[in-house]
């Protein structure tokens, strides 16, 4: 049977702190808008109080999970045990995201990152940090969750962006990181999506899609309808 508390505990905090993998969901608030799941590593969930974490967040190939939070701040993160003892647990919180510049990603990552994350080529991998107040902790069994043996880490994300220039930075964020999948903007580096943004993301859709599109007059037709659905 499921129990729920409204803080972490002493034990709670020591068992989060052991987990090598956890997953984060969040949704926009429209009723058909895409629910996203993340798979997270690199031990970068932080326990700062009993009713609060943080998370590393680190650049990928979307804005799911920030786009989300700046649209309605709920997030929830799941972690079970893959070893040891059954257990599965859920932080159901709200969520504020900081971006590196900012007084308050500054002193949080000084606080609780700086030490393993020191060296500037692996630091380009850091796309912001997610400050999550928890209401409420949920914990159930995990009798199903198989057995699984931790081997490493994967380096691949952090050895892929230590390799780009500011410049690359700036346009795989404005190519990837613009919008959500259902066109919610993430607001990353402070900005709103102008239409430059708005071009490059509607480029690259057309692009994966003029393959498929059966010739180029049907690709121009598609190009045409995202780039004014983008442009509302």
């Amino acid at each position: 049977m499921g129990t729920f508390r409204e803080a972490l505990t002493d034990a709670d905090k020591a068992w989060i702190a052991k987990q090598r993998v956890y997953f984060v969901a969040t949704a926009p608030l429209e009723k058909d808008g895409h629910v996203n799941l993340s798979p997270k590593g690199y031990s970068s969930m932080r326990v700062v109080g009993d009713n609060r974490i943080i998370l590393l967040d680190g650049r990928g190939s979307g804005c799911e999970t920030i786009a989300h939070v700046r649209n309605n701040q709920r997030i929830t993160i799941m972690m079970c045990a893959f070893d040891g003892p059954p257990r599965i647990m859920r932080l159901f919180g709200k969520g504020v995201v900081y971006e590196p510049g900012s007084a308050s990603f500054e002193e949080l990552f000084k606080e609780h990152y700086a030490e393993d994350w020191e060296d500037p080529d692996s630091f380009k991998f850091v796309r912001s940090i997610i400050d999550i107040q928890v209401h409420l902790v949920g914990q159930s069994c995990g009798y199903a969750v198989p057995f699984m043996e931790y081997k490493s880490e994967r380096r691949t994300l952090v050895e892929h962006q230590s390799k780009k220039t500011k410049e690359k930075l700036d346009i795989s964020r404005a190519r990837d990181n613009t919008f959500s999948i259902d066109g919610i903007p993430s607001f990353l580096d402070g900005t709103s999506p102008g239409k430059a943004a708005i071009k490059r993301r509607a480029g690259t859709i057309v692009d994966a899609l003029l393959p498929w599109a059966g010739g180029a007059a049907l690709g121009a037709g598609v190009a045409v309808a995202i780039f004014r659905n983008m442009a509302k």
